[in-house]
């Protein structure tokens, strides 16, 4: 009787197995393609600032050492360049708009926003003292473009606003004050030992000398930036509490020197780490998924990255990096 109450079991565990099978998760990973190029090879530049036109695909460069915008076919080949007339070397930031258009970011002599068309045009201009006297001192160092609406984010003071191309203002975010609230509201309600307090009042001190090292904003109108000295990333998704996260550290998933960050269709969130020499990626709950690059002189390794942007459409995402080592191309995968 004890066999065949034996011989049952395995023959309906066998079924069960069979009816409902046992699947992996599926593993993400990025896969190196290529360097963006010309007919010559790859094509140098030093922490150049990267857009994507969502349209067309193609991938606009800002190469601040050489003064010009270069502009690459989703293929990754460069079809076209300009900039000689433009004093790009006090430009620090650059969109991609529709229709072709292209927005550069000036901060000197004065903050000023140029309107570009395809061939590199100008067809207007925006000084940011100019739009309100309220922000005189708004300085912006980055730049994004999201459904007809541009962002610029003001490194130092950690305030966004979100204008029209032709100027008009209609959102303002003060993400310092916020940052502070979330540091004077850690566990609430809790009292606090002297550690407590005293890991609180260090964070105030970093944040007061602190700026944001990365900013982007993705088709949602969700808002994404990163605080090196906090060793933090945060999202500020609409009509939601700011989030933030990141561990200090040199293991994987951990934050070195945190730079750029942007964030796919689906949620997830790529941070580029100058320190680690890797870009991570994070899912949509915050949680640590991979990380890929590594200091090296291989095709596929990363010195020192900086600035993302990602080709949701194609699933590629491109990184520009130090040592002239230009922009990486990888595409990423779900096994």
């Amino acid at each position: 009787m004890k066999t065949h109450l034996n011989i049952t079991w395995l023959l309906t565990l066998t079924v069960l197995f069979s009816l409902s099978p046992l699947t992996a998760p599926a593993q993400t990973s990025a896969s190196y393609l290529y360097h963006l190029a010309d007919f010559n090879g790859p094509v140098a530049s030093q922490w150049a600032r990267i857009a994507v036109d969502r349209q067309q695909g193609e991938v606009y460069t800002l190469n601040r050492t050489d003064s010009a915008i270069q502009i690459f076919s989703d293929t990754a080949m460069q079809t076209f360049g300009f900039g000689e007339n433009l004093a790009l070397t006090s430009a620090v930031d650059i969109a991609a708009g529709d229709n072709g258009e292209i927005f550069v970011l000036y901060r000197f002599p004065v903050a000023t926003l140029k309107r570009l068309n395809y061939r590199g045009e100008p067809i207007g201009e925006i000084k940011t003292n100019e739009l309100t006297k309220e922000l005189a001192s708004f300085t912006p160092d980055f730049l994004d473009y999201q459904q007809g609406h541009l962002l610029l984010a003001d490194a130092e003071s950690m305030q966004v606003i979100a204008i029209t191309p032709a100027g008009e203002l209609l959102q303002r975010y003060d993400f310092r004050r916020e940052i502070a609230e979330m540091i004077k509201a850690n566990e609430p309600g809790k009292p606090r030992n002297q550690a407590q307090l005293k890991k609180v009042q260090e964070d105030l001190a970093t944040l007061k000398g602190a700026n944001m090292s990365g900013f982007s904003v993705d088709g949602e109108g969700t808002i994404y930036f990163t605080i090196a000295p906090l060793f933090s990333a945060f999202r500020a998704a609409p009509q939601t509490k700011l989030e933030g996260f990141g561990v200090p550290g040199g293991a994987p998933g951990k934050f070195g020197v945190v730079a750029s960050i942007e964030a796919d269709r689906q949620g997830n969130i790529f941070v580029s780490d100058r320190l680690r020499c890797v870009v991570l990626m994070f899912d949509h709950n915050l949680d640590f998924q991979m990380e890929f690059g590594y200091r090296g002189t291989e095709p596929q390794n990363l010195v020192v990255p900086d600035d993302l942007a990602i080709d949701t459409h194609n699933h590629k995402i491109y990184v520009a990096q130090a040592a002239n080592r230009g922009v990486s191309v990888f595409t990423i995968e779900n096994d």
